[in-house]
């Protein structure tokens, strides 16, 4: 089941079903015989059932919310009143998200590294052990899993990508928002309960991996100002984990990083009549493979970029045409983050090259264990 969206004025609700086979949709039709229901008949994700119910919309404002949060009392109210009260140029209002006990942080706000990616500040730390953004505080993003937008404000701005499918959509829309000169806003009391992870766990990690990885890519390739400065050190790091993960994962990947000139440590072919036989049969054996999921997963991504290389460039020029902020005056506000996250980061983000490649956006260090729980 996609997350549903609600239509704020007109008080309906639509609800977009991706492909379920577990009889959803006859129990939300009858549970609910006044909603809206799109059935798509195939899972197009995320991105793909927002883009459905917005297809839908007529309303003023609409809601988004994940089909595994649960609003607490006085959440919609919360949300309406903030958007209607907000000045002009807020597209968008980012909700708080803690998890079903009650007790951890899910979203308070969030933050972008230098490649694309982002965190959720606090995720899964105790409530209380971070400060939380007041009522109307600005914030990069809002999580689309509890968010609230002006709709036509969000359409002009070409809402969530839908090649995204899930994952970092939101993170790219509130990027283009500050792009665009509007802003988008933390409204703590609209507060909903959230199972994490609860859907996407279905896709299994290493799924999800070639989305955040693909989706972080062409998140940095659409919306920086000055691509040429920033691409260095993007793809030198994505280059650097995929070579990590080929050279320590893989079988025979001594194979890889094997000197010129010194001798190989496979075992020497068979020769003559017989191990021409073999080869035969059984064809040649490989110096080295791919047998890993996560390297795997590197390519997967990279390869969706390559495949795609002509739309992010129309993305791209559609983006920077409407820029009206400055990455500069962005980031200032809010900082990107260089944070080893990966295996081998710690490596990566030491060496003098990646110091020399750093962008010059502002941008600060952090560790991974500083900013979510572990």
């Amino acid at each position: 089941m996609a997350p549903q969206l609600a239509e704020v004025h007109g008080s309906i609700v639509t609800v977009v079903d991706n492909g379920s086979t577990d009889g959803s949709i006859a129990a939300v039709t009858a549970a609910h015989p006044n909603a809206r229901f799109i059935p798509l008949g195939t899972n197009r994700g995320f991105t793909g059932g927002l883009a459905a119910a917005l297809a839908t919309s007529r309303a003023r404002n609409v809601v988004f919310l994940n089909n595994d949060a649960v609003p607490e009392p006085g959440w919609l109210a919360a949300f309406t009143r903030a958007i209607d009260e907000a000045p002009d140029d807020v597209v968008s209002l980012g909700g708080r998200i803690i998890s079903l006990d009650g007790t951890q942080i899910d979203f308070i706000g969030g933050a972008m590294t230098f490649d694309g990616h982002a965190f959720q500040e606090g995720f899964r730390m105790p409530i209380g052990s971070r400060p939380e953004p007041k009522a109307g505080d600005e914030i990069l993003f809002a999580c689309g899993g509890n968010m609230i937008s002006r709709r036509e404000a969000l359409l002009e701005l070409g809402a969530f990508d839908d090649d995204y499918f899930a994952y970092l959509e939101d993170v790219d829309f509130g990027w283009r928002t500050w792009i665009a000169g509007r802003r988008a806003l933390f409204e703590p009391r609209a507060t909903v309960r959230h199972a994490s992870s609860s859907t996407s766990n279905r896709l299994g990690d290493f799924e999800r991996g070639v989305l955040f990885e693909r989706n972080a890519l062409q998140t940095a390739i659409k919306n920086f100002e000055k691509l040429q400065e920033s691409a260095s050190s993007i793809l030198f790091t994505y280059l650097h984990r995929l070579h990590h993960y080929a050279t320590t994962r893989n079988a025979n990947a001594q194979e890889l990083t094997r000197e010129l000139g010194t001798p190989s440590t496979l075992p020497p072919r068979e020769r003559g009549l017989r191990g021409r036989v073999k080869r035969k049969v059984r064809g040649t054996p490989p110096l080295a493979a791919i047998d890993d999921p996560l390297t795997a997963m590197q390519f997967r991504a990279f390869d969706w970029i390559l495949r795609n290389e002509a739309k992010l460039a129309e993305k791209r020029a559609r983006v920077q045409a409407m820029r009206k902020r400055s990455d500069r005056e962005i980031f200032e506000r809010f900082p990107l983050l260089v944070v080893p996250t990966y295996p081998g980061d710690d490596t990566l983000m030491s060496t003098q090259l990646f110091r020399i490649l750093r962008g010059e956006l502002p941008s600060v260090d952090r560790t991974l264990s500083d900013i979510i729980a572990r």
